[in-house]
């Protein structure tokens, strides 16, 4: 059995959950943080650093078992460098210390963002080849990474986990959602009628665990709850676990699409730093079809989501009514 595990990104939404699980099932747990105490009520290991000097603290990844990567840029819009910074070459350089410190296992958290560009996405499993330039940084900057991981020559064992949209109580999708909606920022595409998938935090966290010793080295899984709703049947609920309703307010996607295109060429042009009103990532969330296939989660990590959708909103609803 799996003893000493690193996690980076433990003070994020995943890795608080990721963490609480690990300590719950007696792991022995270290925890990168930027300053001390931030997981003071977690009985853990935190080792204070940055992804930006490694080489200051990667002594501490000597005789773990598995290094768990979540921490990331997550944010959709910003300079090209500043992604390639802390998500493509801060992760590279992780795997080469956790080489050099002999770990036994490598599990990076990706996202299905670095498959997005613009083309539907469906029945996609793990196969898929990576687009030309996926629609967001973020993605490129993810897809980079696992290009980079595949091609690492060690003995270090390494599995990439693509989790679809990642939903919780306290995410922070659902608050920036919500103030959209609220600021009336927000509106259906086509209606909202296109098919997406999502997965539970502590679905997620299941995926990560069975990661932990199952799986196959340099394989890829997808994780999701299986799961196919609306865009409009699941956002409308999640909503609802806020007491937050969304207006029936609808824009057709041939106005859409090139209208994110061309504020986002506005916003880089005049080189402003604000979030952009629409881009081809947040057009994409809500206005692109997206159905992947987990039949290798299933079979090699042995993965099954234990929440539902319908229990995961309504754990949410319980929580926010306590």
């Amino acid at each position: 059995m799996t003893k000493k595990v690193f996690v980076t990104g433990g003070t994020g939404f995943l890795g608080r959950h990721l963490i609480e699980r690990l300590v719950s099932e007696n792991y022995q747990v270290f925890a990168l943080t930027r300053t001390e105490n931030s997981l003071r009520n977690l009985p853990i290991h935190e080792v204070v650093g940055s992804l930006n000097d490694i080489q200051k603290w990667e002594d501490k990844l000597s005789d773990c078992d598995v290094l768990i990567h979540c921490a990331a840029r997550v944010e959709f819009w910003g300079a090209w460098q500043d992604y390639y910074k802390d998500n493509t070459l801060a992760t590279l350089d992780l795997l080469k210390s956790a080489e050099k410190y002999k770990v036994k296992r490598f599990i990076y958290i990706s996202s299905e963002s670095v498959l997005q560009d613009k083309n539907d996405l469906f029945d996609i499993d793990e196969t898929y080849p990576y687009p030309k330039e996926p629609n967001s940084y973020y993605g490129k900057s993810k897809m980079l990474a696992e290009q980079g991981i595949i091609a690492f020559n060690g003995n270090i064992q390494k599995i990439i986990l693509r989790p679809t949209f990642i939903y919780g109580k306290g995410v922070n999708a659902i608050k920036t959602l919500k103030e959209k909606i609220k600021s009336g920022g927000f509106s259906w595409i086509d209606k909202g009628n296109v098919w997406m998938e999502m997965v539970y935090v502590k679905n997620v966290v299941e995926g990560i665990v069975m990661a932990m010793s199952n799986g196959k080295n340099n394989e890829i899984y997808n994780i999701t709850d299986h799961s196919k709703l609306t865009v409009k049947a699941f956002l409308s609920d999640l909503m609802a676990t806020e007491n937050v309703s969304i207006s029936n307010k609808n824009t057709p996607s041939f106005i859409a699409k090139p209208a994110a295109s061309i504020v986002e060429k506005l916003w880089k042009i005049f080189k402003l730093k604000s979030y952009p009103p629409l881009t081809r990532f947040d057009l994409s969330f809500i206005a692109m079809n997206r159905q992947y296939k987990t039949t290798k989660a299933i079979n090699e990590l042995k993965y099954k989501p234990i929440y539902t959708t319908e229990d995961a909103l309504n754990e949410m609803r319980k929580n926010t009514s306590c």
